[in-house]
């Protein structure tokens, strides 16, 4: 009975590994966001840093530090059990072993002593409702950051309802183009449509409230943007 059920879960390990590439695929560059994020961490980390990844569940992040072979130590953190169980699979897949813990939870349930160079939150908050918890999130991170440590951070922003509208029509013609399933592209608008999204303004001013410096944009596409910042210093 373990014998059958083993290969049924590895199956389904890799269908979810596989609809994350897929869903990454159909937005045009979105892919290069994760390589940017790898040569920051490249160009600012020294030999051996230390690095956190908040939200790691597609592994994404992981799969470009490891492809690069950037020598850090990682802490992939993630509060979906079965989502971290496929950032490993993405870790395994990698010939570069790298020293990476996985830790199913949250950036807040890490303790305060625990501190990094580097912190990555991609695709993360427009996740979180902005009531007071998408602040609580970004201080869990600059709390857990070094002094001057940086953060590369991403989200679905868009100042409108309206602004995401009119990009579907050019969003479906490039998942046609690229041959995007069409479950991928249609989770893909599904998902962005329910978000509490913030807009670039609001997104700048939780930074500030945060005790992050004024973030930079280094990369766009569409409906994502990729912004970098540190830690204010004490």
């Amino acid at each position: 009975m373990t014998t059958d059920r083993q290969p049924k879960a590895n199956e389904r390990r890799h269908d979810r590994l596989a609809m994350y590439r897929a869903m990454r695929d159909s937005v045009p560059g979105l892919d290069a966001m994760y390589w940017v994020m790898s040569a920051l961490v490249a160009s600012y980390a020294e030999a051996r840093a230390r690095v956190l990844i908040v939200g790691a569940g597609g592994g994404r992040e992981i799969e470009k530090l490891l492809q690069n072979n950037i020598a850090v130590e990682i802490t992939a953190v993630d509060p979906s059990a079965r989502n971290l169980e496929t950032a490993r699979l993405a870790a395994e897949a990698c010939p570069s072993k790298s020293n990476v813990t996985f830790i199913a939870g949250k950036a807040e349930d890490l303790p305060r002593g625990s501190s990094f160079d580097v912190a990555t939150s991609l695709l993360v908050m427009h996740h979180i409702s902005d009531d007071g918890a998408k602040l609580a999130y970004l201080r869990s991170i600059r709390d857990r950051l070094v002094p001057g440590g940086l953060l590369i951070h991403a989200d679905v922003c868009v100042a409108r309802v309206e602004d995401f509208d009119h990009l579907i029509p050019a969003y479906r013609k490039y998942a046609q183009h690229v041959g995007t399933c069409p479950d991928a592209t249609r989770l893909e608008l599904e998902a962005i449509a329910q978000l509490p999204v913030a807009s670039d303004e609001r997104t700048r001013a939780l930074f500030s409230e945060a005790g992050l410096i004024e973030p930079q944009e280094v990369f766009r596409t569409l409906w994502y943007r990729c912004w970098i910042s540190k830690r204010n210093p004490p």
